[in-house]
Formats: structure tokens, sequence, C-alpha cells
């Protein structure tokens, strides 16, 4: 397993730290997701320090650091324990100020002592777990799953099709799950989520109470709550019996639980699954040389954690850092057969050796990583805008395809490309999401060698009725007249219920503008066709 090597780390070094607790998860300034951690020195000094919520697959309580680095081979505080839990809807959900002192001592320090716990009785036993504990091993076991756990609808951004037939499910992923990710294991995991009811109602509390107490908290602007942190909650269902393999510590009658290793007793609804994700190809033999890279290569890879880019890019072919395997065993064990639509040409010819790719100046160094949450195309620059506010891509709800067919354009074609979101204008019924939150809207500036057009698309996330706008200001336009245009658009817009305003269109004399229609037929690449054929003419 591959060490992570965490950056700016704040103690001396040499010395062994061991990972205490974890804080709330809070939204940064960049509205990104991250979590507090504590972290506790040889003398006892607790010192926390934040990381980015993607982080949590790879962290475990009990964990020792040396320089930023965790030993995988180092042994853990506490010992390995089996529990049975017959029912997780006889949970008991308190705060960690609850518990024995000589347990656990948080001293007086809300941000630690009032995350949540969740209390079973196990044979005479208290077992208590960590609320991020049960919900990490259940849930997340990559960075990928972390972020869409605190998106609203976050799971079906992920599943393209789900359909159990008798008792064979046909389930279909989406190019948001990462390639390295689309396994058998994982498929078998992320299905036995969505399909079964009581599992996806857990997943699905976890944003909702979230979100539910920042509404309460700040009616007006739920945000501020978010940033400033909430413990996680849960809603328990009824589900078991179940049996735990945790590593914990014990005192009289109460068992701090800070791993848990496996889980045996969950039902998967599918005997079968047919398994299907974009990168999965079959393979066609081709003539043609065979292009090889000989590349050095570590026996083990290591990495350190870059903490400092906004967006780490979402591609299915992005590298993985692998987080320690939380066991999963089901009473029924579903076969996965994993359909391939999609054709690999494979050359059967000579050898050809070619020097392309990864390594050279690189090799031997440590592989830098991002715990952020991902989005289509990385840092994707913004568009320098003076006047109107934009807001992080993260909250851009129900532009997720849009941004896939806008990645598209980028690989197809030669432009060069700059996107910012924005709110669109409150005052209609428009304005906001059946979610609840504000609907918002993306401009593109398209650039090449001949000239330079915006792409305006308004989020759908209800499959609102409207058209994409593409717009080609003239010479003369500034880019103060062009934020102004796109600014009468957008009230336009609000003030016609979520429709064009035809006069406004008619009205602006320094821009042409097109529509371009959506249709449910399309493909991500179709779109982008047809709004490069909009583009290029």
């Amino acid at each position: 397993m591959a060490s992570l090597a965490l950056q700016g780390w704040p103690f001396p070094d040499n010395q062994d730290i061991e990972l205490f607790w974890f804080g709330s998860p809070y939204m940064d300034y960049r509205e990104n997701w991250r979590i507090r951690v504590a972290f506790r020195t040889p003398t006892g000094e607790i010192k926390v320090i934040s990381f980015p919520w993607g982080t949590i697959p790879t962290l475990r309580l009990g964990q020792i650091y040396s320089n930023g680095i965790s030993d995988p081979i180092k042994a853990l505080s506490g010992d390995v324990l089996k529990v049975t839990i017959n029912n997780l809807n006889q949970g008991v959900i308190t705060n960690g100020f609850r518990l024995p002192k000589r347990l656990i001592d948080f001293g007086k320090n809300p941000e630690l002592g009032l995350q949540r716990i969740i209390q079973f009785q196990s044979e005479g036993l208290t077992i208590c777990i960590p609320l991020i504990e049960f919900v990490r091993a259940l849930f997340i076991n990559s960075k990928y799953l972390a972020y869409y756990l605190l998106q609203p609808h976050g799971l079906e951004l992920l599943v393209e099709k789900s359909d159990l037939r008798g008792k064979t499910l046909h389930f279909d992923l989406t190019s948001r799950v990462p390639a390295k990710h689309a396994t058998d294991t994982n498929a078998r995991h992320l299905s036995w989520i969505y399909t079964d009811s009581r599992v996806r109602s857990m997943w699905d509390s976890v944003y909702n109470s979230m979100f539910s107490q920042a509404i309460k908290d700040s009616p007006v602007n739920p945000s501020t709550r978010l940033k400033k942190g909430l413990p996680l909650n849960i809603e328990l269902p009824d589900l078991g019996p179940l049996e735990l393999h945790v590593r914990g510590e014990r005192f009289m009658d109460h068992v701090l639980v800070k791993e848990i290793i496996g889980v045996s007793g969950f039902n998967h609804p599918a005997s079968e699954i047919l398994f299907w994700h974009p990168s999965k190809k079959h393979r066609e033999s081709a003539y043609g040389d065979r292009q090889v890279r000989i590349v050095s290569k570590p026996t083990s890879e290591n990495y350190i954690l870059n903490d400092e880019s906004e967006n780490s890019k979402e591609d299915v072919n992005q590298d993985i850092l692998e987080a320690p395997l939380t066991v999963m065993q089901f009473n029924n064990y579903p076969v996965v057969n994993t359909r391939s639509e999609n054709v690999q040409h494979s050359n059967k010819g000579k050898d050809v050796i070619v020097i392309s790719g990864r390594g050279g100046k690189n090799l031997g160094t440590l592989k830098e990583v991002s715990t952020q949450d991902s989005m289509v195309g990385g840092d994707t620059p913004p568009i320098d805008f003076q006047s109107l506010e934009t807001i992080p891509s993260t909250q851009a709800f129900g532009l997720e395809d849009f941004f896939s067919m806008i990645q598209l354009l980028k690989q197809e074609f030669a432009v060069g490309i700059r996107m910012s979101v924005l709110r669109v204008p409150t005052g209609k019924r428009f304005s906001i999401c059946p979610n609840g939150s504000r609907r918002t809207c993306a401009i593109v500036q398209v650039t090449n060698t001949v000239v330079t057009k915006y792409i305006v698309e308004v989020a759908r996330p209800d499959n609102w009725s409207i058209s994409t706008l593409i717009l080609e200001p003239t010479q003369q336009a500034t880019m103060k007249s062009i934020e102004r245009d796109i600014k009468f658009l957008l009230e336009g817009l609000v003030e016609k219920n979520g429709h064009w305003d035809q006069s406004v269109l008619n009205l602006r004399s320094q821009v042409k503008i097109d529509k371009v229609k959506h249709y449910q037929s399309d493909s991500a690449r179709d779109w982008a066709y047809r709004i490069a054929n909009k583009l290029i003419h």
C-alpha cells in the first residue's frame, strides 16, 4: 500500500504524532469541503489542522505519523475485536463528551467533543463508534465518493442506469467514476448503496441532515453555517444483524472503536450484476506495429498531498490514491459480469520502442496528488469578469452534463476555453432549483484564431426546457458591454419565468445571438459537435 505525505506538517522532524480525533467537515472560502483533524504529540498536546475532505478515506484514528508520513506497517493502537449488532436502528446517537474521560479526553474543546458517536449494546459492552468512522467504512472508499456524499443527489451523478430485472441488475456508471475504480468490487459496493432503499436512505441522510441543520441555524444564508462546520449526522435504518471486526480500546464496559476493519451480514438486492463503465472496451486485433514504452518504475509508489489545488481534474483516466480497504462481506455474493460496448484496437505487429509519456525527470520523486473535489477540466481558468459576481463550480448543481460536453469540446477542437459560473438573479420561482438551491448559469468563453464567442448555459436539474445561447460580440464590443449584455439576458430570463426574453435578445445591437436546443437523445459528443458547428460558422 502506498503512503501519503501530508504537506505543511507543523510538528518537529522525526517526532511520532498520533491522529487523535476528527472535527467537523466545513466549506472553505473557495466553497471546497475540508475536514478538521486533531493530532496528539508525545507530550499530550492537541493540535487541530485541516485537510481536503477527500483525504478522509486514508485517515484512521490512532495512526502514527512522522514528518507527515504514516507508516502502513507500524502497529496502530487498540485491540482487534469482533462485535455483533442486532439492528442498526438500535444505535443511540450521542456526542464525544459522553464518553468516559479515561477512554478519551477532549478537554473542553467543543470542536472535538461535540462530534457524534453511535452507541450499540453488544454482549454486555457499550460499543462506541465515531459517526465519521461509521460513514467512512460503509460509504467512502475513495476521494470521489467522499465528495459526492456531500452533494445533493450526488449518487445520481455517478450512476447512468440501474435496472433490476428479477435478480439481475443492469448497472451503468458515468465517466465521473474513474476507470481505476470501475472494478467488480466497487460495482458491487456502489450498486448495493444505490439499490438497497435502507442503505440509500442512510447515504442521503448524511447530506440532508447537514443541509437541514444549516438552514435551521441560518435560514437566510445556510452557506455561512456550512463554512463554520457541522458535525455529521445519520439516520439509522432497520437493518441487521451485522458482525463487525473493529480495532478499538476498552475501559470497563465501554469500547471506543478507532477503525472498522470489516463488516458482514448485508444482503445485496441482486444475484448477478451486468456492469458497464465508459472505460470498458473489448479488444480487437489490428495490423500494425505495437508501441512499447520502457519506463523504470519503483516497486511501490508514494504520494505527496497537494493542498493548494482548488480543484483536481475530473477525468475517467485520472490517477487514484488507493485507501486502506474496509472489507464488505455480503450474505449473498452477487456475480459481476462486465459489458464491453466500445472497441479498443490492439496492434499485433512488431514492437517499436517509444519514449513519450510519463517518466524521465520525475522518476524517483514523490508523485503529487490532490484530494480536493474534482471538476471537469481541473482548474479551468475563469473569465476575467469585472462586474459579474462568480461562484465556484462546486455550486453548479445541474450543470454536470454541460461540463462533460465542454471537456469533449476542448479535446476535439483547437479552441481556448475559459469558464465561470454565475447565480441566476432572484425574484421568481425559476431562480430556485427543486432541491432548494439557487439556480446557476455557466458562461464559457471560446476562442480560436478567428473569433471569440460565448456560450450561456442555464442549469437544468429539473430538465427545464430552455435553449443554450451562443453569443458572438462585434469587434467593437468591450468586455464591459459583454458583461452588461449577459446581465440583461439573465434578468430577462427570470422576468419571463425561465424563458429567454425575445425583446431583450432583439435589443442587443453589439452581439449576434444564436440558440441551440437540447435533445434528450443527444450524447455528450453529439451535443459538443452541434455546439462546435455554431461556434465555427
